[in-house]
């Protein structure tokens, strides 16, 4: 993988021409946006796979394969890697002697560990590509390097003129090139932008679509010669870009370069050699468990056959014979040519492009020296001189901490047409002559003989593994021969750059070995009954519920982060409130319902009783009965004509009982309580413990983690699900439980939940030596503070209790962190002073999340227009309700409609999906100042503050 330019600045020193800042500034967006050759190179899904892999196949499924890469480059080593990780068993099968192939490091021959040069890949543009990027300083912690693209002093020796890089940028004319009035005067770099805009506008205008369209039939001369630029400066142009010897090239492979370029990237290569990043690729790859990912070398594939039983057999140089489920060709075009592949007749599309496709020649030729003399006596370190002779360009090493002991110099770098003269010549009289012609460019170091060494000889051209240097698209190339570059036939795939737009690049090799793994992974594009998305308590505990109604459903789960670290963001605790009274007699009704689920998931789980649903303190409302409570959360004379007429045995309190009974609250008005002692807390942490093990014991759940929904498609008898680690299909139902992720799921189906996520700090106040155990679950509401908190009954051994506001002052404004500092204090000097000191508190900087939406506290129901494939529940982190929510949505998964085979069916009325302001299609911010569009009813919640008070992580006495 090479650049495809010889020299190019770094455009931060390019800015000093007014019409040239003005060009790249008016461009940015497009640049930024299209810097990947303005393609979708990269999807989200291909992203993913380097923090997260692949999907893991199931090998009871028999979903895992046996699969076999031919070559292992780059893209092959990076392909068996990703798909090995996930389950399957890869083979590699190298021709050489050494992994790597047009990454080349040169070392020492006699000590391999001391780097010398680059006979390959030599400059990565990391700024631009990401995801190689990625991998190198995140995946494999390589360290890495700048590398200088240009130099001014450097020399440059053109038409007989002798001067600097300097001069043959800024001022072309003093090595005469004749151009036009309208060209002299201007840098190259304003030559050469001037001449993209056309294809600039076309991208801002039409994609990259409409520049393909436009622009695929120019060759680089014909472009530059209709934007009327001068024979003069193209050749001038030809000469500095390195392009003379390949003008006949498509001009979209040139601007994909500008593209980078002007994207400011700047350029690095790995610290100790290119060809660490193979090793740290190989050692990868040998430590996978159960050798599921093993080399071959010297074992190349002559034949490959389709076999009558849907497998791929290998015929390798020395008649071994291997059969796989699948093959990938990591090759060059040149090498999968050579390649047999049988039935031809299948082949013969994939042969022509294989054949057609243009690659571009390269010869490099390195120098040893043991003195320095390019930095001792040329003042030159680092960069790049550049000549019409045949060397054409020089690179030099950068010198550290001014050590002039000498280096090894890439002499001469030759493309295309110029490349071949090299490979006419025996190795002896190259080095003769680049060593000649260096004397020459360099007039102050004749000398530079007495430091020589030795050189090496790289034809890319001439390699007989490569037989190519790298891919560069003709005119009309990419129209026609892309697609097929790409395509798979049958069970074989085919990856390298060749099959990207990033020709020359080391990123494209990646990419490719990306999008070829996914491509494999799809074959098998597996098939669930129902797919779960959101991996929060109800997606767990639905998932369950179904199992235990009908074993044989196949279900996947798939959860956008891990499933531990999103439940400990909705629940920062080990315990969540579980309460039965309420001020609507179908919550009481679902509460009760919950209470004997939450039993039997003990029972099914083989835990002890009140392991998950703990009631032995039971559960306590407190209120200041001369407030009125209209605005608050729960109605009291609601909740008190409720537990009378279902006989829930409530106990209500005076406020003599209060203080008798909970002394340790500061009761400054008359209040008043109801207690009900089959309520009580959950403990999340069993709960999260059993579900997940449950699910582990079950063959038939899959969970998929680091998934996220993208897009889906309603086809005739199944949905299709497309995430971004792949392909999927639900032959059943879709459950959407979005959570946080629920703007998303909105603009996906075009509505709007107006649900409100927030995330809002937490408060440590120290406790008192007279602190007592509180009650479990209280809550308070003052008509004039608009003030809740909750507490728990739980013994732990720290000397904090914790705090929680959730309040919004402002509807179009988050609060600062001042406001809530100043209502929790106020709050907490007024109703803790006995047992907290007040002044001795910290605010952790995690934070935790709450939901709301304006109307219901739930919405469980089918996706409108969706022919009942799809349901949705969202709606508050309340936790009293996971196991009935699931209950729920395991009949409307079972029984389409809720017909009365559900006992469910009457309480849907209340969960339906949402009309009026809910379901806001044009979206939920105004054209004015940004401010959110709520209900009344959700502007009186964000005006009351709710504090909860979480005795978790604190020391209680026993009452």
């Amino acid at each position: 993988m090479f650049l495809e330019q010889s020299e190019y600045d770094s455009y931060s020193k390019l800015l000093d021409d007014p019409y040239e800042t003005k060009l790249l500034s008016t461009s940015n967006t497009t640049i930024m946006t299209y810097s990947l050759a303005g393609t979708r190179e990269l999807s989200s899904q291909m992203i993913e796979t380097n923090k997260f892999g692949l999907p893991k196949c199931i090998k009871e499924r028999n979903e895992c394969q046996q699969i076999g890469i031919v070559g292992a480059g780059a893209a092959g080593l990076y392909s068996g890697i990703l798909l090995a990780q996930a389950g399957h068993t890869v083979r590699i099968y190298e021709a050489s002697n050494r992994a790597g192939g047009r990454i080349l490091t040169y070392r020492d021959p006699t000590n391999p560990s001391i780097y010398m040069s680059e006979l390959g890949a030599m400059r990565l543009p990391l700024d631009t590509h990401s995801y190689l990027n990625t991998l190198i300083r995140e995946r494999y912690k390589l360290n890495i390097t700048p590398f200088a693209n240009s130099n001014d002093n450097a020399y440059a020796y053109v038409n007989g003129i002798f001067g600097t890089m300097k001069e043959l940028r800024e001022n072309p004319v003093i090595f005469k090139f004749n151009m036009t009035k309208n060209e002299q005067g201007k840098t190259s770099q304003t030559l050469w932008l001037t001449a993209f805009q056309p294809i600039l506008q076309t991208l801002e205008q039409g994609g990259w679509l409409a520049v393909k369209n436009q622009w695929d039939s120019y060759s680089i001369d014909s472009y530059l010669k209709s934007v009327n630029m001068s024979r003069d400066t193209i050749n001038y142009i030809n000469i500095l870009r390195n392009y003379e010897s390949g003008t006949y090239c498509s001009i979209l492979e040139v601007f994909r370069a500008v593209l980078i370029y002007a994207s400011g990237s700047k350029f690095y290569g790995i610290d100790g050699g290119n060809d660490l990043l193979i090793q740290a690729m190989i050692t990868e790859c040998q430590s996978i468990d159960s050798d599921r990912c093993s080399i071959m070398y010297s074992m190349p594939i002559i034949e490959v056959q389709l076999n009558d039983s849907n497998k791929v057999q290998l015929r390798t140089k020395n008649e071994t014979i291997d059969i796989v489920d699948t093959l990938i060709v990591a090759t060059t075009a040149p090498a999968a040519n050579l390649i047999k592949f049988e039935k031809r007749i299948d082949f013969v599309d994939k042969y022509r492009a294989l054949r057609q496709i243009h690659y571009m020649c390269s010869t490099k030729v390195l120098l040893d020296f043991n003195v320095s003399w390019w930095y001792t006596q040329e003042n030159i370190n680092g960069g790049q001189s550049l000549t019409d002779l045949h060397i054409h360009s020089i690179y030099y090493p950068y010198i550290r901490n001014n050590q002039t002991n000498g280096g090894t110099i890439i002499a001469a770098y030759n493309l295309g047409t110029s490349s071949l003269v090299w490979q006419s010549l025996f190795e002896s009289d190259i080095i003769e002559l680049v060593l000649q012609q260096l004397i020459r460019l360099h007039r102050s170091s004749s000398n530079m003989r007495d430091y020589f060494q030795g050189g090496k000889v790289q034809h890319w051209c001439g390699d007989p593994y490569a037989h190519g240097a790298f891919a560069r698209f003709i005119p009309f190339q990419e129209t026609e021969l892309f697609h097929q570059l790409q395509t798979p036939v049958s069970k074989i795939h085919f990856i390298g750059e060749h099959t990207t737009l990033v020709h020359g690049w080391v990123e494209g090799a990646i990419i490719s070995a990306v999008h070829g793994a996914l491509s494999v992974t799809r074959q098998k594009e597996t098939i669930f009954d129902v797919v779960i998305i959101g991996g929060n308590l109800i997606g767990l505990s639905t998932a369950i519920f179904l199992s235990l109604k009908q074993p044989n459903l196949r279900i996947v789960i798939l959860e956008k982060n891990t499933i531990n670290d999103y439940n400990n963001q909705l629940h920062k605790y080990s315990q969540e409130h579980f309460r039965q009274i309420f001020d609507k007699e179908y919550l009481v009704q679902l509460a009760n319902m919950s209470f004997t689920l939450w039993q039997q998931l003990e029972q099914i789980s083989n835990l002890s009783s009140e392991s998950i649903l703990n009631t032995n303190d039971g559960f306590l409302f407190l209120r200041n009965p001369n407030m009125t409570q209209s605005t608050n959360e729960d109605n009291w004379a609601s909740m008190k004509r409720i537990c009378e007429n279902l006989d829930m045995n409530c106990e209500y309190l005076n406020n003599t009982q209060l203080r008798i009974r909970y002394p340790m609250f500061t009761l400054i008005r008359e209040y008043e309580g109801i207690f009900h002692d089959q309520s009580g807390y959950i403990n999340i942490t069993t709960l999260m413990m059993s579900l997940l093990r449950l699910i582990d014991q079950n063959s038939n759940i899959t969970i998929r983690e680091h998934e996220e929904l993208l897009s889906l498609q309603l086809l005739q008898d199944h949905v299709k699900l497309i995430t971004n680690r792949g392909i999927l299909h639900s032959s059943h139902k879709v459950i959407l439980i979005p959570d946080s992720n629920v703007k998303n799921i909105s603009r996906l189906f075009n509505f709007d939940l107006n649900m409100r996520v927030l995330k809002l700090p937490i408060y440590y106040f120290r406790r008192l030596a007279n602190f007592v155990r509180l009650p479990n679950g209280i809550v308070m509401n003052d008509r004039n503070e608009q003030e809740n908190f909750s507490s728990f009954s739980i013994v732990s051994t720290l000397d904090y209790i914790i705090i929680k506001p959730t309040f919004i002052q402002n509807v179009s404004n988050f609060l600062i962190d001042s406001i809530y500092t100043e209502t929790v204090l106020n709050w907490v000097s007024h109703h803790l002073n006995t047992i907290v000191n007040v002044s001795d508190y910290y605010i952790n900087n995690r934070t935790y999340l709450v939901r709301s939406l304006p109307d219901n506290r739930f919405v469980l129901d089918y996706v409108p227009q969706t022919n009942k494939r799809i349901l949705i529940q969202v709606g508050e982190n309340e936790i009293t309700f996971t196991p009935v929510l699931a209950d729920i949505l395991s009949d409307m998964v079972l029984f389409d409609g809720m017909n009365t085979s559900s006992k469910y069916t009457k309480y849907l009325e209340y969960f339906s999906f949402p009309q009026s302001h809910q379901a806001i299609t044009e979206g939920i911010i105004s054209s004015k100042g940004n401010q959110w569009l709520l209900s009344p009813s959700l502007f009186l919640w964000c005006s009351t503050l709710i504090l909860i008070i979480n005795c978790l992580n604190f020391y209680f006495k026993t009452m």
